[in-house]
């Protein structure tokens, strides 16, 4: 279903304000669940093929810059985990990331849209990683691979709309 070019933008231009405040009302618990949810739908294969074993005890860290909202995710015995963030648990708990991927929100929806690839974001300075090199091209490559098809369709629907809108708006 195509909607009218106002009510897509409209959409657009609410999200980030909706997101924000999802983000200060819904507990941290659930949120996490719904980003594992979605982070282990796109991993499934990797992970039951043994391509994420290089993350086993790794924590990478996923940066939304403009929303200074951060999700770190692991391994544990060929699990996908994602760990409570530094604002939830004390100092010396908190995980400490070897590889940071850190973008505004618009960047990360033209990475999940795969509309735009993780090279042309890093190099057009949107997408900055940091710490552990290695680790992040890993991830990277990975990401790269992920097909947003094995998400829920009113999820794969809404990252469609959002990223055309913002390669229309030419916000990359």
């Amino acid at each position: 279903m195509l909607l009218p070019q106002r009510v897509t933008t409209m959409l657009v231009d609410k999200a980030r304000p909706a997101l924000s405040l999802a983000h200060k009302v819904v507990p941290a618990s659930i949120q996490n669940l719904l980003v594992l949810q979605a982070m282990k739908q796109l991993s499934k294969e990797f992970l039951e093929n043994g391509e994420m074993d290089f993350m086993e005890g790794r924590v990478a860290r996923l940066h939304i810059k403009d929303m200074d909202i951060s999700y770190y995710f692991t391994l544990r015995n060929k699990l996908l985990v994602i760990l409570p963030s530094r604002r939830n648990v004390p100092h010396e708990k908190a995980p400490e990331p070897q590889v940071t991927f850190s973008a505004t929100l618009d960047a990360f929806v033209l990475l999940a849209s795969q509309k735009v690839d993780p090279d042309t974001l890093f190099f057009n300075r949107s997408l900055q990683i940091s710490g552990d090199t290695e680790l992040g091209l890993e991830i990277k490559n990975l990401i790269d691979q992920f097909d947003i098809q094995l998400l829920h369709k009113p999820i794969g629907h809404a990252l469609n709309v959002w990223s055309q809108q913002l390669l229309e708006n030419q916000h990359v």
